[in-house]
């Protein structure tokens, strides 16, 4: 606990201030060396994202030297380690990232951080979203009211009393008139509305600041004494505990959480018969009830698998995350590896090897489409272009060794353009011919480490199609949820001496619940998270030794060997000829 509460009032001082502190870290992006050479020469209080050069505004205020700066600084400059540049995505919050908010309610919400939204969460709160950039990921942060607006938050509920009961019903009903009266035209006003509401709303003055935890018990059974004995249910009528219209005019007069909370524990009469387990259980529940926190995740395998296991399992094949590190294991996926992957799991499984890898080495991708795939897992990791220079892609068609693209449509076929925009045309293709035929000379070169395969295609086809491409001792994978699809593959592995050691396996996993004094299994646990066929390839020899030769009769009828000097005597000539031919055949199994 002392670990993780350290981060978290260097935070609490980081973030006292309304204002948000900028990342000084430096960047590689070229967009972002331009706004360097502005920032000089705008004031010290701008805000947090600097406009775009694609901004009109913006590009009139940047040199007309700006590229050429920008190429000194790169050619100057040594490359930042690719290292530093995963460590900064997976430890803090920049502009433009996809986050995943976990709830109190242990729901996940996911939301883009842009320089004027606000994120709302209903009951749990709102705030804007420039309030997550530059936090950390993995810390959990109340959402409260900056002070300047707790300060004006008694005259604004005075204000609000002193109308009467008349006046709020009088408004009431003219809004409603007016929006009978106006209707088709007034949805333009509406609108407007609705955007005046966006803007006046209360979230816009909340901040963010890290949420202190609350030490965990750390009892030993035997020396609790008390028992749930004497606690009676009664009804909600006979509670005495706060009502839900007591605890709105708690919130309503600026009362925290933990205040409502610990009002909640006086009024609980039998809250002292509680064993501290149970007191802690009641306590967690009241948090989830009253707190208003966020918990952004960081977008890391671990947790993306989590979210889309309870999300949408079947857009990851039902794929569990000891399956997937059993499934890398096999593989041996290594920084500077290089191997193909046939990923049916919405990118999940290509965001693990490129993990594992650490951005080095190379990935060939296949798809169905002629154009790239749409993975939604990559971008909600918020991967950068340079984390993805490694992989490369090619559908089934353009894969096949004797695929020539068709050339550009001739010039009597099209209508006529300016000699400028069919150069370009040109151009374009034939740098499109050229970035394909190097991919698939990449691929056709056969130096491949491994071949992972998470697909709803038949594994069969696809595995006797790339086997080729793959070095000697080269690990291939292959996941599905269906144990009868890998059973066939399994079969048919066997009969084919380019594979060794093939093999089907599935993990089990079993979750525990580690507290001090109560470390059990949970009730709950999946059922299987699917089956992993493993091989190694090899190039089999058409060398054959001759202990493993094998002495063979004809199927004419014609004798051999030493049948062919022998005639057909009695019954003993011919059991002599038998034992000699047996002797033949041992002789030659010795030697």
């Amino acid at each position: 606990m002392s670990e993780t509460e350290t981060p978290t009032a260097r935070q609490a001082d980081e973030t006292t201030d309304v204002s948000m502190v900028i990342d000084s870290e430096p960047t590689v992006a070229p967009s972002v060396s331009t706004s360097a050479e502005v920032a000089p020469v705008e004031p010290m209080n701008t805000d947090i994202s600097a406009p775009s050069t694609s901004d009109p505004k913006a590009a009139v205020s940047v040199p007309a030297q700006a590229p050429k700066s920008k190429k000194v600084e790169k050619d100057a400059g040594p490359q930042e380690p690719i290292s530093e540049v995963m460590l900064r995505r997976l430890t803090k919050i920049k502009e433009g990232d996809t986050v995943l908010l976990r709830l109190p309610s242990d729901t996940i919400k996911s939301v883009v951080i842009q320089k004027d939204g606000l994120i709302q969460l209903g009951k749990y709160g709102a705030f804007p979203s420039t309030q997550l950039i530059g936090l950390h990921y993995d810390i959990t942060y109340e959402i409260i009211a900056s002070p300047s607006t707790a300060a004006s938050a008694s005259s604004s509920t005075s204000a609000a009393a002193s109308l009467g009961p008349d006046e709020d019903d009088i408004a009431e009903t003219q809004s409603q008139s007016q929006g009978k009266k106006g209707g088709k035209k007034n949805k333009g006003k509406g609108r407007d509305n609705a955007e005046i509401s966006m803007k006046n709303n209360v979230g816009w003055k909340n901040v963010l600041r890290p949420l202190k935890k609350q030490p965990l018990v750390d009892a030993v059974i035997d020396d609790i004494t008390e028992t749930n004995e004497f606690i009676e249910d009664l009804a909600e009528g006979q509670k005495t505990t706060l009502s839900s219209d007591e605890i709105n005019d708690l919130r309503q007069q600026g009362f925290s959480a933990e205040e409502i909370i610990q009002t909640q524990i006086a009024r609980h009469e039998k809250f002292g018969l509680k064993t501290d387990f149970s007191k802690e259980k009641w306590r967690k529940r009241k948090e989830k009830k009253f707190f208003q926190t966020v918990h952004p995740l960081a977008p890391s395998i671990p947790n993306i698998l989590s979210h889309y296991a309870v999300r949408s399992p079947q857009t990851i094949l039902n794929l569990r995350d000891d399956t997937l590190s059993q499934l890398l294991t096999l593989s041996n996926v290594r920084p500077g590896g290089r191997y193909l992957v046939v990923d049916d799991t919405s990118g999940l499984m290509t965001a693990a090897v490129l993990e594992r890898m650490g951005c080095e080495g190379r990935i060939m991708l296949f798809t169905d489409s002629d154009s790239p795939p749409a993975w939604g897992i990559l971008s909600t990791m918020n991967y950068s272009e340079r984390e993805l220079e490694c992989i490369k892609w090619l559908n089934w068609m353009e894969a096949d060794e004797e695929y020539e693209r068709p050339p550009p449509p001739p010039e009597t076929e099209i209508p006529p353009l300016n000699p400028a925009k069919a150069a370009a045309r040109i151009r374009k293709h034939n740098l499109q011919v050229a970035e394909l035929n190097a991919t698939r000379a990449e691929l056709h070169c056969a130096n491949w480490d491994g071949l992972i395969v998470a697909t709803s295609l038949s594994p069969i086809s696809v595995i006797s199609r790339l086997t080729p491409y793959l070095l000697g001792s080269s690990s291939i994978v292959a996941y599905s949820s269906h144990l009868q699809v890998l059973a066939e593959l399994l079969s048919w592995s066997k009969k084919d001496p380019n594979y060794i050691n093939d093999t089907i396996t599935e993990s089990w996993e079993r979750t525990y619940q580690v507290l001090p004094g109560r470390t059990h299994p949970m009730m709950t646990t999946s059922a299987t998270g699917g089956y992993l066929w493993s091989a190694i390839r090899v190039h089999p020899s058409k060398f054959l030794l001759e202990s493993h030769q094998r002495f063979k009769r004809r199927k004419t009828g014609k004798p051999q060997g030493k049948e062919a000097t022998t005639t057909t005597g009695g019954n003993g000539e011919e059991a002599e000829v038998e034992i000699d031919t047996l002797l033949e055949q041992l002789e030659d199994e010795g030697e």
